[in-house]
């Protein structure tokens, strides 16, 4: 199997983006109707086989600035609790939600929404930021 170079991944993804085309009534695949489509099995997939990741210095110049202008979502949980319906319904500005968590607790940090790691609460230069106390 051969691979793709960036330029044609970025080239598939857009292409795969945009809106599709739209066609003639003849171009179009018709729609059988049920019990018309034959015999059906289930497909067993084999995992696929490739290269192993390489350490970021094994990566070429272009590799490393698209890698290194990737972008991440990161969130930080500083606490977290149940509500019903009824006390959600009734919530209103200026009302107090408790968290099951203590104030000293670490904040949980995540990353495109998977937990990666805890830190604590800090001020920098007057803005909230985490320092993280570890991975995991």
């Amino acid at each position: 199997m051969s691979e793709f170079t960036p330029d044609e991944i970025e080239g598939i993804i857009k292409a795969m983006s945009h809106e599709p085309l739209e066609q003639d009534e003849e171009g179009k695949i018709p729609l059988l109707p049920p019990g018309s489509y034959g015999a059906i099995s289930k497909v067993a997939f084999t995992p696929i086989e490739g290269e192993k990741p390489r350490p970021l210095s094994e990566l070429t110049e272009k590799e490393r600035t698209d890698f290194e202008s990737l972008k991440a979502h990161i969130e930080v949980v500083y606490g977290k609790t149940k509500l019903n319906l009824k006390e959600l319904a009734a919530l209103k500005e200026g009302s107090l939600i408790p968290l099951d968590d203590l104030c000293d607790d670490l904040v949980e940090v995540y990353v495109n929404g998977i937990k990666v790691g805890r830190g604590e609460v800090v001020t920098v230069d007057g803005s909230f930021g985490v320092k993280i106390v570890d991975f995991s």
